[in-house]
């Protein structure tokens, strides 16, 4: 599929309290290392993050409208119904998460997965490196560099994408996917 448009961004979308709860309630929870999918045997070298699952509804409300807008103004027009349990990621010095897609072809009467949606939880001098970057078809790669605080990022979940190595300090995101039924 030929995209227009790879990457949304909406910058300062969601405030400090918003952030700071979801920051405080992820670390609430007990971490577990970020598995690259369910079969698979961890690999540090693809990915080194730790991850616990969030389910809390008022966390939803704020993927909705954008999610949508997204969607419609890159002209993705993908058509989604429903969300997965919202990933909240810490990634520490020398984490990362190498080169990947969000998605891969579901089996038969499965939903697969369509967007990504990316909050950026952490003010961006709270840690060094963590940059976000993306790989269009033809090779080419989208730097997104440092962005503020409670930007949101939706891309759909084919894209390839990573997170480059923390050099010091602490990155906090929360991921969300939205699902639909297969690609006709």
């Amino acid at each position: 599929m030929l995209l227009k448009e790879h990457v949304w961004i909406f910058e300062n979308q969601v405030g400090d309290y918003f952030c700071g709860d979801v920051i405080k309630l992820g670390n609430q929870k007990r971490k577990h290392f970020g598995y690259i999918s369910d079969n698979q045997v961890p690999d540090k070298r693809l990915r080194n993050s730790n991850v616990c699952f969030l389910s809390d509804p008022w966390i939803k409300k704020w993927f909705d409208q954008l999610f949508y807008t997204a969607n419609l103004n890159a002209g993705w027009n993908f058509q989604f119904d429903r969300y997965e349990s919202f990933q909240f990621t810490e990634y520490k010095k020398t984490q990362h998460y190498g080169w990947h897609p969000d998605s891969s072809f579901a089996k038969p009467n499965e939903l697969t997965r369509k967007l990504s949606g990316i909050i950026l939880l952490s003010d961006p001098k709270d840690y060094v490196g963590g940059e976000i970057e993306f790989r269009t078809y033809k090779g080419d790669i989208i730097k997104i560099g440092k962005k503020p605080k409670g930007t949101v990022i939706i891309f759909p979940s084919f894209v390839y994408h990573r997170v480059k190595p923390v050099k010091s300090g602490t990155r906090y995101s929360l991921v969300i996917w939205a699902r639909g039924e297969n690609f006709k």
